[in-house]
């Protein structure tokens, strides 16, 4: 495939929020120089938008947890647009995503407002909306909004975290040392 019909990229930057626009603006520019409608464009960019952010957050997060000495935590970003698709992953170095803390919110049947906890749980489950992490179909009820953006606006989502013993793991644990997120989707407007 020629220039005018795929764009890549690949990079790794510091924990620092400057990585959202630098890799925000080669994505506009790449998205038009591909010809992708508006629309799409502000789809793919929120949900790139949110996977930068979430990943400098938590390195940042985990580097005040814990002392590296001189070493430089980095997020690395690759994506690929076709005129067809999208495909990015974001992998950072933070403490990895714990579904099993976000899911907290599931209502507690011994506490006095249960029905309370109920009518806030269900309204915050999004019908059809689940992500794959480490090779389990979760639901994403009681997940922040940012996952939520990202899942609606992409075809694929999947997150999986690194571990400095089984290098891929399946659970957050004290050697856990980040996350890889990879989103796909097809175009949806021509």
């Amino acid at each position: 495939m020629n220039d005018n019909t795929i764009k890549k990229y690949i990079d790794s930057f510091s924990a620092d929020t400057i990585t959202v626009p630098t890799v925000i603006n080669q994505l506009l520019t790449d998205l038009n120089t591909l010809n992708y409608p508006g629309e799409e464009i502000d789809e793919i960019v929120l949900s790139m938008d949110e996977a930068l952010t979430n990943a400098i957050q938590e390195t940042i997060r985990k580097n005040y947890n814990i002392h590296y000495g001189p070493e430089t935590r980095e997020i690395t970003v690759m994506y690929i647009i076709t005129m067809d698709e999208f495909e990015a992953v974001v992998i950072d170095q933070g403490k990895g995503l714990n579904l099993q803390e976000s899911i907290k919110e599931t209502p507690d049947k011994t506490a006095s407002n249960y029905f309370d906890q109920i009518v806030k749980y269900s309204s915050k489950a999004e019908k059809g909306l689940s992500v794959r992490v480490n090779g389990q179909q979760i639901s994403l009820k009681g997940i922040g909004a940012g996952l939520k953006i990202m899942c609606a606006f992409m075809d694929s989502i999947t997150i999986d975290l690194i571990d400095k013993e089984k290098m891929i793991s399946d659970t957050v644990s004290k050697v856990t040392d980040g996350t890889i997120l990879s989103m796909h989707r097809k175009r949806r407007y021509k």
